[in-house]
């Protein structure tokens, strides 16, 4: 005979239970977006001089990288840039002429050119605290904190016009703190903290022109008594849409068979399948589904997810139309 104590112990823990065979699982799936300004018409550039102070160099070489590894442009050699730019006796600063520019366009393969400014502010904050040990002596906890700021203006320019195409200012700050105990801290890393700075400022420079990779959370819905939603949720974190998509529409023809399955519950699996429709890109058939979810459960949060799934749908578009002409990588 089972013990009482076990019994209202087993009791009590199965609502807990019931609670875990339920729920969402939370997927992380990758979605492209598109960048803010549509470069398929230039898939030739060249990287001009930045201006500035310290690090005008090391973020033109980091632009010009950066571009090659989008392999979306084919990237004008800077020197080359350089020397044409000289033999015209142009700088910097007339390519805000648009005759100007278009005298460099005449001379210069490449469709666009990249330049701007960079400035660069270091500053380190000295601080001391004093700690009391234990046996009542003093020690000086002596700190040093390093604090960086990036600001980058990067303009783009139609050479075959002189036309200013965009102009984008961007800025990242960085800091580090070392603590000593009793002695001097060591030295900031300001090398590392310029890099990382500058690698924030490229790094959305070229999401502005380069359609680009992000995550996204889809909440996927559990039932204990659905149990093929388990296995359709695993293809989904694997990112196989079709088999998710199989699993989930046989999940609801045998639910719609079962008159043990509440129109709740047949909903979550309206909404898992609605959900492997939209991160497939099959955006139709995405909002027909999820609106079945939402009527058999007049769950709110479903009918949001409407509004996803168009943007979703309006972003595959442009990011459709910014890579209609395939890019080359290579420097020329």
């Amino acid at each position: 005979m089972p013990s009482p104590v076990l019994s209202a112990r087993a009791a009590r823990a199965l609502p807990v239970a019931l609670l875990c065979a339920c729920g969402t699982v939370p997927i992380r799936v990758p979605v492209m977006r598109p960048a803010e300004i549509n470069m398929v018409a230039y898939q030739s550039v060249a990287v001009g001089d930045m201006r500035g102070g310290r690090g005008t160099t090391v973020m033109g070489d980091s632009l010009e990288e950066a571009l090659l590894g989008t392999n979306r442009f084919q990237v004008l050699d800077r020197q080359h840039m350089n020397s044409i730019m000289r033999e015209l006796s142009l700088s910097a600063s007339d390519l805000a002429d648009p005759s100007k520019a278009a005298r460099l366009g005449k001379v210069m393969t490449a469709g666009a050119l990249i330049y701007g400014d960079v400035d660069e502010q270091y500053r380190e904050v000295p601080s001391e605290d004093r700690i009391k040990n234990k046996d009542g002596t003093l020690v000086v906890l002596y700190k040093l904190r390093g604090e960086l700021r990036t600001r980058a203006t990067f303009k783009i320019v139609d050479v075959a016009t002189g036309r200013l195409i965009i102009a984008k200012t961007y800025e990242e700050r960085r800091d580090d703190t070392n603590t000593g105990y009793g002695r001097r801290p060591e030295p900031i890393d300001r090398d590392a903290l310029e890099r990382s700075a500058r690698r924030g400022v490229l790094d959305r420079f070229i999401r502005a022109i380069v359609p680009h990779q992000e995550y996204m959370t889809a909440s996927f819905q559990k039932d204990s008594d659905i149990p093929q939603l388990e296995g359709g949720i695993g293809w989904a974190e694997r990112g196989e849409w079709k088999k998710a998509q199989g699993t989930f529409s046989q999940a609801i023809a045998d639910g719609q068979k079962n008159p043990k399955i509440k129109s709740e519950q047949l909903a979550k699996a309206y909404w898992n399948l609605g959900l492997a429709y939209e991160y497939a890109g099959e955006y139709e058939s995405a909002t027909g589904t999820v609106q079945k979810a939402y009527e058999l459960s007049n769950d709110k949060d479903m009918l949001r997810e409407l509004d996803n799934i168009k943007r979703l749908q309006d972003e595959a578009k442009r990011v459709s139309e910014q890579t209609a002409a395939p890019g080359v990588g290579g420097v020329q």
